[in-house]
């Protein structure tokens, strides 16, 4: 998508009849208004009609002394700086000037225009991407139902959903931020811009901007491009780019209220806008502010009756076990589950499957968010070639989750290093240990597990705060050379309360107690001066309220990062070639990263039962030259319409000594053969150098949902894991005590540790695309094209997952002495319980595919049908997705393409109709059969089962409408819309807990949760 930004457009008097020409060329309205409202008016009448404004005019100014004497010489002004774009000023039969397309692509002898601006260019002149660039506008943003940005991206193929609303309930880092992968590649590869600038990350574990941050109603288009763009902005863009271009004017005031539901009740959502704007001093000062807030209620467990199912699969057996509870109960279980207490009292001989506890019903679905974002933006135009502008954005996103009460087990750990245990109760001198109990202990104790549900609810509340700030002069040279200075300041604030967990030191002292004189009291001399209060765990409701406040921790950590960026440069024709001049930008920029986390001496001290998050800071400096250049080589010679060479160069030079100066660059062309076609190709070189946590993070803890590899091992199996399995004499001595002889894992929840290294040195990415654009003159409103794109990497910053470490450990035939097992911990009973995931530079990445677009656009009138008409499909074919590291004796490889989230093939397709009042469009997302892992179809191909369970998933379609309507054709400014996603109520695959990619909720948020949702909303202007 293109835009112009700004033309200086020169018009005669007070009153200009213009006429708009939609995205398909095909249907025009005349505005007989005052030059200075022309824009205003063209705005008005894309909302109303539901038409994307491709070409903007940002700059309409009255008449002027420069030799411009009526509308026909403005006109000819006009045509001559759109000379360029591929649009023209024509004139109707009514008299009335038209901006409309040109029937063949533009000349390369015509005039250029000022500043047609597209993502991942800074020449002021690129009319025709080098690369793919897909864009989604501002009226599917607002009026098609999404709870946010993110969640509209993700449904573009080649757009994967990374952290939402859906995913994130139980994480310590991203619980509530919203976010995008390109290409499967990571987060930390998709470089998030607002308006082509850098911005502040909203994490201190990751280089993550949330688009839940970014006030939507300030939105005019996201526009994405893929492929390696580091050479034009710098780190981190290795799988592409996702600019939100927010809007430069606003002529009134607008408001809107939006409220949503789902069809099978919870996760309602409810949004509150208003934006006004205006023109001062003779329209040379432009100011507009807004703000919105919008809250998405939780989606509750119990209002989705598949997130109750209550089943887990055994991967390892291909066998399930319905209901599957938890071992750990509210009154207790001891002595391996010997004794434990329901609501009857003490009982003998637990059965997990029927005395087990039911989690599901205490959790939620999705997160419950409250966002308010704000936005100001100010334009005064200084000279007629200076302009000074600014911009300041404020958000706070709010999000409080709640899941099932925590746990303490004799095994549990505490401590920066896990250096401590709670151990076993005495059964000699415990006070509260009946005496059945006592005796079948162990010479070393009472062994025991409990759910603590007298503390409360485990609670996540996250309050985030950000502030981005631009601030630049943009002005003239003459003779067709202009320049630019920003300078950036941003900073996020995350405060994060974790309620009713538990002080383990407190614990541990309150479980340590004795019966002396009739009194029960803590051992400890410091417990008792810490005003211990004895913890009796033996039965439900044995908790008293004095016990639980007393072991009770409401811990608070904290995240703040600040940015610093400054950008400058230049940009013109170099010089002329016989086909045109060269276009080139040259600057230089300098960006400064600071983070520093901190927490309250409960956290730092590792002896809360939540999440050990150390305290860190860190600091990445920055100093950067570019260019770039865009060359007609040749034109109108036979087969060569038009050929034009583009370039691009970066030097960056960082103040770490592991990476130090990096080059990025990129060169390609566009070859027009004929009029109707263009070829385009590029080869990119980029970088990505590793960020603060990456670097300098100490293990910092992370629950993680893991399968153990040992899980079902037994006695008499066989095969290099079992017995590697077996040689741990703690997972030995569990299957010889176990019923079965087999080693169960009651629980998949383990501490994951992320942790930096700094060591790290910069990640390097090749990128080839390839593609062909067919634009035929004989159908206008047609365009198609079909892309290749090839991105390899190399010395990968990534930590390798839970289940390759696993792998890497007990799948060697030399035994678990090896660098993988060094870094996994289990306990007493041989239950994982830790695995270190380490930042390491990996061998490599690669993704591969296909991306195909289809548009097509016209008008209905020569049906006698009024309006317009049209239809677009994207579709995406992965062919490869794949890591490679080196494992004990050989280079692995992991394969993702085709699993969930990584689908072969991924489609959606539009169709809309519209006209000045109406719009109606129907939308279709496809997501083509996956599998739940590779590694498990290998597995299953191994054993020889014929019924793979939950391994093979059917393709997914989801279906959606939406409309608006203008009730008052006479009066614009009230416009109503609604949206009626996933008509048919199409939930994703089933995938229960022992799945690669399911959960305890029994699904994947690629596919969404809700349901079939519905929306409405009322947008005014005045």
């Amino acid at each position: 998508m293109k835009r112009a930004n700004p033309f200086k457009v020169l018009l005669a008097g007070t009153a200009c009849a213009f006429v708009l020409a939609g995205a398909a060329a095909a249907q025009t309205r005349s505005f007989d208004v005052p030059a200075g409202e022309l824009q205003s008016a063209l705005d008005a009448y894309a909302q109303q009609a539901g038409v994307q404004l491709i070409y903007r005019i940002e700059d309409v100014r009255g008449l002027r002394t420069d030799g411009v004497q009526g509308e026909a010489d403005a006109a000819a002004a006009l045509s001559r700086l759109l000379a360029d774009t591929g649009l023209t000023v024509q004139q109707d039969s009514s008299g009335a000037y038209a901006i409309v397309r040109r029937a063949g692509p533009p000349s390369a002898e015509t005039a250029a225009v000022d500043d047609v601006v597209v993502t991942g260019s800074r020449l002021r002149n690129t009319f025709d991407s080098p690369t793919p660039v897909v864009a989604v506008d501002r009226t599917e943003l607002l009026e098609q139902g999404y709870i946010d940005v993110a969640e509209a991206l993700a449904d573009v193929p080649g757009i994967q959903e990374s952290v939402s609303l859906a995913n994130s309930q139980n994480a310590t880092h991203a619980n509530g931020l919203s976010t995008v992968d390109l290409r499967g590649l990571g987060t930390n590869r998709t470089l998030t811009l607002i308006n082509g600038h850098r911005t502040v990350s909203n994490s201190a574990s990751s280089n993550t901007v949330s688009l839940s941050t970014i006030p939507e109603l300030f939105i005019d288009r996201i526009e994405v491009t893929t492929g390696g763009g580091s050479a034009v902005y710098g780190s981190d863009a290795i799988a592409g780019v996702v600019n939100v271009i927010t809007a430069r004017s606003i002529d009134g005031v607008r408001a809107r209220i939006v409220a949503g539901t789902t069809y099978d009740g919870g996760g309602d959502s409810v949004e509150y806008s208003v934006a006004a704007g205006r023109r001062f001093l003779d329209d040379r000062l432009s100011v507009m502010a807004g703000a919105t807030l919008d809250r998405q209620f939780s989606l509750d467990a119990t209002e989705r009756d598949f997130a109750l199912e209550s089943i887990i699969l055994d991967p390892n057996t291909n066998t399930v076990t319905i209901p599957n509870l938890s071992s750990t109960i509210p009154g207790g279980r001891f002595n391996s589950g010997r004794w434990f207490y329901d609501d009857s009292g003490l009982r003998e001989n637990m059965v997990t499957s029927v005395d087990g506890y039911e989690v599901r019903p205490d959790s939620t679905l999705i997160t419950p968010r409250d966002n308010l974002n704000g936005a100001i933006r100010a334009e005064f135009d200084v000279t007629d070639d200076i302009r000074l502008w600014g911009q300041l954005m404020y958000s706070q996103v709010v999000t409080d989750s709640t899941r099932a009460p925590g746990t303490i087990t004799n095994t549990s750990t505490f401590g920066v290093n896990d250096e401590f245990t709670l151990g076993r109760l005495s059964r000699t001198i415990h006070p509260y240990a009946p005496a059945a109990i006592r005796s079948t202990a162990s010479s070393s104790g009472i062994d025991f597990r409990r759910r603590m549900n007298e503390v409360g609810p485990n609670r996540i509340y996250n309050e985030r705060e950000t502030i981005r700030s631009w601030a630049g002069l943009q002005g003239s040279l003459g003779e067709g050379w202009d320049w630019d200075v920003t300078l950036g300041y941003a900073q996020y604030n995350g405060d994060q309360t974790r309620g009713n967990t538990f002080n383990l030191q407190r614990v541990q002292w309150a479980l340590d107690s004795e019966n002396v004189g009739g009194t029960i009291q803590c051992r400890s001399a410091v417990a008792r001066a810490d005003g211990c209060v004895p913890l009796n765990i033996f039965g439900v409701g044995s908790i008293t309220p004095e016990m639980a406040n007393y072991i009770r921790a409401n811990t608070h950590y904290g995240q703040e990062n600040q940015q610093y960026t400054f950008e400058a440069y230049i940009s013109g024709d170099l010089f002329n070639l016989p086909a045109g001049p060269v276009q080139t930008a040259f600057g230089v920029s300098s960006r400064s990263d600071t983070t520093a986390t901190f927490g309250d001496p409960l956290i730092l001290s590792g002896l809360a039962s939540s999440s050990y998050l150390p305290a860190y800071e860190g600091d990445i400096r920055v100093n950067e030259i570019f260019a770039e250049a865009s060359a007609p080589l040749l034109a109108d010679l036979p087969l060569v319409h038009r050929l034009v060479f583009n370039t691009a160069l970066r030097v960056a030079h960082y103040n770490l000594d592991a990476v130090g100066t990096t080059f990025s660059y990129r060169a390609g062309f566009q070859w027009h053969p004929v009029e109707d076609l263009r070829v385009r190709a590029e080869y990119a070189r980029a970088q990505r150098a590793p960020d603060s946590s990456e670097l300098f993070s100490p293990p910092r803890d992370d629950a993680d949902t893991v399968t153990d590899i040992c899980a079902g091992v037994t006695a008499t199996s066989t095969g290099t894991i079992s017995q590697n399995c077996r040689a741990d004499p703690r997972i030995a001595a569990a299957i010889a005590a176990a019923v079965d002889g087999t080693f169960r894992q009651p629980s998949r929840s383990v501490q994951g540790p992320n942790a930096g290294n700094p060591d790290l040195f910069e990640e390097t990415a090749d990128t080839i695309t390839v593609g062909l654009v067919f634009s035929p003159a004989s159908i206008p409103g047609l365009e198609a094209s079909i892309d290749y794109y090839d991105i390899k990497i190399s010395d990968v910053i990534a930590s390798l997952s839970n289940e390759a470490i696993l792998t890497g450990c007990y799948t060697d035939t030399a035994g678990i002495s090896n660098d993988f097992c060094s870094i996994i911990t289990r306990d007493a009973d041989g239950q994982l319980v830790r695995i270190i995931n380490r930042e390491q530079n990996l061998n490599g990445m690669r993704a591969r595919g296909v991306d195909v677009a289809v548009s097509y656009g016209f008008d209905l009138a020569r049906w006698q049908v009024p309006g317009e008409f049209d239809a677009s499909l994207i579709y995406t074919r992965r062919l490869e997705l794949s890591t490679e590291f080196n494992s004990i004796a050989s280079v692995q490889e992991v394969d993702a393409i085709g699993e969930v989230g990584s689908p072969e093939n991924e489609a959606r397709f539009n169709l809309r109709w519209s006209d000045e009042n109406w719009s109606v469009r129907w939308t279709t997302r496809y997501i083509g059969e996956v599998v739940d892992s590779n590694a498990r179809v290998a597995q299953a191909e191994a054993m020889g089962w014929t019924n793979p369970l939950y391994l093979y998933l059917d393709d997914y379609w989801r279906h959606d409408i939406s409309a608006s309507v203008t009730p008052f054709p006479d009066d614009p400014s009230i416009r109503l819309f609604g949206t009626v996603r996933n008509i048919f109520n199409e939930y994703g695959p089933f995938l229960p807990e022992g799945t690669v990619n399911g959960d305890t909720y029994n699904f994947h948020s690629a596919y969404g949760v809700t349901g079939r949702s519905m929306s409405i909303g009322v947008e005014v202007r005045f």
